[in-house]
Parts: C-alpha cells; sequence; structure tokens
C-alpha cells in the first residue's frame, strides 16, 4: 500500500500532466479527492508550486548537476512541490520531504526516490530564492519587471468574486478595481472551498465573475444603452454574457466550441437567464443572415497572460512570439465581427492580456473605426486580472 498522502498524489499527477499540454485546474478536478481536507491539500499545492516554479527551481539548481527541466517529469514535480512545501505551508521540513518521497514511489519512480530525499534535503536547509528576476522567464521578466506589485501578487492565491446576489454565512467584501470598491461585485474569503457547494449556488443566486470581466460587460452596457441587443462573439464560458442580461441587454452570444456553449447553456438555466446561443468560427467570416446589432463585443482569444495568477501555468507555457502570433488571429477575428455592428453602433474589443501586441495594436490594424473609450488595468492594482478593452465607433466617412 503506497504510503503517499492522496492530496499530495493527485497534485503530482496534476502537476505531470501539465507539461503534456493539460490545464492544471481540469487535471486536478479529475485526479483529486472528491472532499475533504486532501482536496484542497491537492489545489495548494499543484497551483503554489506553478505559481513559485521559478523560485523552486533557481532554489533546487546549486544540488543537481542536471538542469531542473530535463530531469524526469515525476522527479522534478516532486522536488518542486516538496520544496514548495517545505518553505509555503505549516508542514515540518521533515514530513514534506518524506512526502516528497512518498509520491515519487507512487507515480512510478522508486528508482529516483533517494535522488528526492537527498536533494530535498540539502535544498529545504537553504533559504528560498524569491527574487522577482528568478520567478518569470526572462522574456517576460523584461516586460513586466517594473511591476513589482503585480510580480508579487501572481505568486499568491488569486480571490474568487461573484457577482449577483452574494452567498450567506461567509466572509467576503466589495471586490477592488483599480482601487475602488466595484458595483455588485463581491470578493470572497480565501477559504470558501468549493464555490458550488455555497448556498445560493444551485438557485442561480450567483455566478463567478472577476471584476475586469465586469468592467468589460459594463462598457458594452453603457455603449448601447438599455434594452440594446448585443451579440457577444467570443461568449464561454459566459460571465459577460450573464452581467449584460443581468443589465437589461438583449444577448445573442457565440462560441467556437459546442461544449463551451453546453456549459454556458446549463449555467444560464442555473442563472434563470436567456441567450440565444450559436456555434461559429470567426476565422471563417461573418456569421449567416442575421440582423445587425447595436454592439458587438469580441472577448478575444489570447495568450492568456492577464490571468496568471488563476491559471500560473500560463507563464511558463507561452514563448516570447505568442503575443504577436495571436493577434494575427485576433485582427481576423475583429474584422469579421465588426461586420455585424449596425450603423452607429458600438464595436467592443477585449483581451485578459496586457500586452501592446494583443491590445493597442490590434485596434490600430482596424481601418475605419475610432476609439471611443478605452480601460486596461495594466498593471492590475485591486482583485482584477490583467485586461485592456476598447469601445469603437465607425468613422462617419466609411
Amino acid at each position: 500500500m503506497s504510503k503517499a498522502n492522496k492530496g499530495r498524489t493527485a497534485a503530482i499527477r496534476a502537476l505531470m500532466a501539465v507539461d503534456e499540454g493539460s490545464h492544471v485546474e481540469d487535471t486536478l478536478d479529475q485526479h483529486a479527492p472528491r472532499g475533504g481536507p486532501d482536496r484542497g491539500l491537492a489545489w495548494h499545492l499543484a497551483l503554489g508550486t506553478l505559481r513559485w516554479r521559478g523560485a523552486l527551481d533557481s532554489s533546487l539548481q546549486p544540488f543537481l548537476k542536471t538542469p531542473v527541466d530535463r530531469l524526469d517529469p515525476a522527479v522534478k514535480w516532486a522536488m518542486r512541490m516538496g520544496l514548495f512545501e517545505v518553505h509555503c505551508s505549516r508542514t515540518p521540513s521533515r514530513a514534506a520531504v518524506h512526502q516528497a518521497v512518498e509520491v515519487t514511489k507512487a507515480v512510478g519512480f522508486r528508482r529516483a526516490s533517494g535522488m528526492v530525499n537527498a536533494v530535498l534535503r540539502r535544498a529545504s536547509g537553504a533559504p528560498l530564492n524569491d527574487d522577482a528576476a528568478v520567478c518569470l522567464p526572462p522574456w517576460l521578466y523584461e516586460r513586466w519587471g517594473k511591476y513589482e506589485g503585480w510580480l508579487k501578487r501572481i505568486r499568491e492565491p488569486a480571490s474568487i468574486s461573484v457577482c449577483g446576489t452574494p452567498p450567506h454565512g461567509i466572509e467576503m467584501q466589495p471586490a477592488q478595481l483599480d482601487g475602488d470598491d466595484y458595483p455588485d461585485i463581491w470578493t470572497l474569503s480565501d477559504n470558501v472551498g468549493d464555490i458550488t457547494r455555497l448556498d445560493g449556488f444551485d438557485e442561480g443566486l450567483f455566478w463567478v465573475m472577476d471584476p475586469s470581466a465586469a468592467k468589460v460587460a459594463d462598457l458594452v452596457s453603457k455603449s448601447v444603452g438599455p434594452s440594446g441587443r448585443v451579440l457577444d462573439a467570443c461568449a464561454a464560458p459566459g460571465g459577460k454574457t450573464f452581467r449584460m442580461i443581468q443589465s437589461g441587454l438583449d444577448v445573442t452570444a457565440c462560441d467556437i466550441s459546442h461544449e463551451r456553449l453546453n456549459l454556458m447553456n446549463t449555467n444560464l438555466t442555473r442563472l434563470r437567464m436567456k441567450a440565444e446561443l450559436s456555434v461559429h468560427d470567426w476565422i471563417e467570416g461573418p456569421m449567416g443572415d442575421v440582423p445587425l446589432f447595436d454592439a458587438v463585443l469580441v472577448d478575444a482569444p489570447c495568450t492568456g497572460l492577464g490571468v496568471v495568477r488563476r491559471h500560473p501555468e500560463i507563464i511558463w507555457r507561452r514563448q516570447p512570439g505568442d503575443p504577436a502570433a495571436m493577434s494575427v488571429t485576433q485582427r481576423v477575428i475583429l474584422k469579421h465581427a465588426a461586420a455585424h455592428v449596425k450603423p452607429g453602433g458600438a464595436l467592443i474589443y477585449s483581451v485578459c492580456s496586457m500586452e501592446p501586441e494583443e491590445g493597442v495594436q490590434v485596434i490600430e490594424s482596424l481601418a475605419g473605426w475610432e476609439v471611443e473609450n478605452r480601460w486596461a488595468s495594466i498593471p492590475p492594482i485591486g482583485d482584477e486580472d490583467g485586461f485592456q478593452v476598447f469601445v469603437l465607433r465607425r468613422l462617419t466617412e466609411i
């Protein structure tokens, strides 16, 4: 029988799956125990190890002959996770090292357990190198090095915010955006656990929503006024659509993914909201014969570098050329979606990225439109993620 804790074993399996391209939250949901403290432990260890990966590698490397990233996946993640637990949890150092050895065995690398034990015992006696310069890939540190507060926050767990009627019986406070309270968004305490088990979730009283995403939806509402017709061109998972419906707008929601739209429809039912849903690939061109809209929102697919607090695997997965590469797709989608804006209507473009290639440079490529309003959290300073949003109007002479 394995002596490895189930939560730790789930965490390392999730981290190994990240190397294969999986999202850590998806794999945690598959591997973690369904309830109890071990489920929370799995999430804490996996996400924390990813957030501190650069610092952990820097602290492990002096005790290794091989670069950390070239070790077998189970071995490198066991070392990283073990060292994270030593420095960033209440677990005694000896127990954390012991469990790192046991999870190495549990995932089939018994032959490497001695090396994991030896390296961690030496590394755990030295302070963790938390210099911000080692916590990011060099190319990303070159872009973000001046954002000291942001670099600290991306190593901390992200708060959960909700929109709607907040759940009863838990600690919460108004969500902060740009340093001020943001209307109708509440940030929950860090120990809420599974959001779907909170009072009011099944009844459809609230949904999870970052204040930045709420800001995007509110700018759409402001641009069209009450009862306007809006096309949410890249709608799933649906938070912005829900916010716009709540404000009184008639929303048609599109996405390229049947699966994501099905999940969105489930949430619409839970929230007792209605929206017309449609599958469409904007790369192929505009939609078919549909009426024009008062506003079209293009929350475009992007690098996701603005949401690395919630998806820390993105930090080491992205490459220097990715923002520019993503902008090619973003420009095509924006151009095709713009065809559905009625005369005098608004085109709203947003991305959960702070990079100029995905923001202002995309807008500059769109002929015949001018910026009426813009907002960006670069860098975020409240509860928000890193977003950019532009409200555009068609030039009258075009």
